[in-house]
């Protein structure tokens, strides 16, 4: 009986710490993504509300994150956003945060279209609800 619970023990601690190492942050390379810094058009779904936005985008490179800043109907907000490589197949996702009141949180697909210009697809959530807002960011040179 003992031997079974330690059994048990080892395996929840094991995939315990295998769940907590799925994403590592990765450090902020200009080159990697390539050109992620620079201006977007963002088009938008608000998470609370479900109503529509457009608006202006600034990615600037930081020490360990990348500064936004967004302008979406003449007001103005500031975040922060990495990237993150997850899984046994190191698949590149990105993460950022608006500094609104709850914060809004985003997950985003990394892409890039035929002339090399990033496309991000995001889901938002504020306020720790599921992910029922949207935004996509289209670079812009």
């Amino acid at each position: 009986m003992k031997n079974t619970w330690l059994f048990i023990i080892l395996c929840v601690s094991s995939t315990t710490s295998v769940a907590s190492d799925f994403c590592k942050k990765l450090p902020i390379n200009p080159g990697f993504p390539s050109g992620l810094g620079g201006q977007y058009e963002v088009i938008g779904r608000d998470p609370n509300t479900g109503s529509a936005y457009t608006g202006k985008l600034s990615v600037s490179y930081g020490k360990s994150s990348y500064a936004l800043t967004r302008t979406v109907q003449g007001k103005t907000i500031n975040g922060e956003a990495w990237a993150e490589q997850c899984g046994m197949d190191k698949i590149l996702g990105f993460h950022a945060r608006y500094y609104t009141k709850p914060v809004t949180e985003i997950g985003c697909r990394l892409g890039n279209d035929a002339d090399n210009y990033n496309r991000l697809t995001c889901r938002t959530r504020q306020g720790g609800k599921n992910w029922p807002g949207l935004e996509s960011w289209f670079q812009t040179h």
